[in-house]
């Protein structure tokens, strides 16, 4: 078995370029929509259908993290992730933007099912609670992301290059990950398949569906991911076309968000520890509530990144300690358990993202960013009814 910190580094690693995406494709997804000559409509549409072939492949196919073994599966999402990239470059109408989106999306679930079912893995091995860490480290790579690629269009870089560069990290991890032997999920000495029965739990892969604690975890996480997806896919346009601020200071808005998520997941385990679960979901939801209003009643840039902070100080813990808390309820199946948990949760999430954009084409992103209010609201109502599980972990 692969020493824990070899896997502890490529975990990172794994994590630190799929944030580095996400905070490049936040600032560059202005100029792609300008580039195609897209509304908010037309984008909503093509976001929406991405959204249902992501949700659509971790539902059919996030088991396989289990049955196939984390090495293999990593390695074929990350090969569809990198040509979903690439299509990026070549998009030149609607139609060529919907197919790459189907590619891209799907992979870019695929992908995050099997890191986090990897965490999940290596939480077990190590002993120790790491998906908050591996989930700030996310959110430190979307920072170098948003500033990277605000940087480079302000030196005059082409957007469709400035793409292309997260190829060659994402690379790097994909050798790692080829050269790298996984620990088992079940602890054993073959892979668990996908028909393993977990104790108390349905059988089969889809039982996993119905299962009631899982499910008020997945709820609660899929609540984060809707903010986080509409504040990671809009907040770029908010801030560049709706407010008029140039690529670099734009770029650095979005920075500003996922730096406030990157701090606030390193200072989750702290929290969890000392108030629990369910105090600091309801102060989650009540915070990300108040910092999207304070951003949307005001023009004053100053204002409106200081509530783009508080949003992301407060959904920063969300997803990693539900996903955390899956693994906890089917160490065996992990894999299958986290996929559930996103395909409700960050399926949740990329509907949301369309979502606002049907809204934006009516009413304007500012009113239609108000989803993030409502979402934060249904966070504190749903975290109340929560039961604290030993250890700080949601039962």
């Amino acid at each position: 078995m692969t020493g824990v910190g070899r896997l502890l580094a490529l975990s990172s690693a794994a994590f630190g370029v799929f944030g580095l995406w996400a905070g490049c494709s936040a600032v560059l997804l202005a100029d792609l929509t300008r580039a195609l000559g897209l509304s908010p409509g037309p984008l909503g549409i093509a976001l929406f259908t991405g959204a249902a072939a992501s949700m659509a492949a971790m539902g059919t196919l996030g088991w396989t993290a289990d049955a196939l073994g984390r090495r293999t599966f990593l390695v074929a999402a990350m090969g569809a992730f990198g040509l979903g990239i690439a299509g990026l470059t070549l998009a030149g109408g609607f139609a060529a933007l919907v197919g790459v989106f189907v590619v891209l999306y799907s992979a870019t679930g695929l992908y995050d099912v099997g890191i986090n079912a990897a965490a999940v893995d290596l939480e077990r091995v190590s002993d120790r609670r790491l998906m908050s860490f591996l989930h700030a480290l996310y959110a430190v790579g979307a920072v170098f992301g948003a500033l990277g690629a605000g940087a480079l269009l302000s030196a005059g870089v082409g957007f469709r290059l400035v793409y292309l560069t997260v190829l060659v990290p994402l690379a790097a991890v994909a050798v790692g990950v080829a050269l790298t032997r996984f620990p088992n999920p079940g602890g054993g000495h073959a892979e668990v398949p996908p028909e393993a029965v977990e104790e108390g739990a349905a059988a089969g892969r889809w039982g996993l569906y119905g299962n009631a604690p899982l499910l008020l975890v997945a709820a609660i996480a899929g609540l984060g991911f809707v903010s986080e997806g509409v504040m990671e896919t809009w907040s770029g346009i908010y801030l560049r076309d709706t407010l008029g601020l140039g690529a670099l200071l734009g770029g650095s808005g979005v920075a500003v968000f996922f730096g406030a998520m990157a701090l606030g997941r390193f200072g989750t385990g702290w929290a969890v520890t000392r108030l629990g679960n369910r105090r600091v979901l309801v102060g989650a939801g009540v915070l990300a509530a108040c910092g999207m209003a304070l951003a949307l009643v005001t023009t004053l840039p100053t204002l409106v990144i200081g509530g783009f902070l508080l949003v992301g100080l407060a959904i920063s813990g969300m997803a990693p300690l539900a996903q955390s808390a899956a693994g906890d309820l089917f160490p065996k199946r992990a894999g299958a358990a986290v996929s559930v948990v996103i395909t409700f949760g960050s399926g949740g999430g990329l509907l949301a993202t369309p979502l606002v954009g049907g809204v934006a084409e009516l009413t304007g992103l500012r009113a239609a960013l108000g989803l993030v209010v409502l979402a934060g609201l249904a966070v504190f109502v749903l975290s109340l009814r929560l039961r604290e599980k030993g250890g700080g972990q949601a039962g």
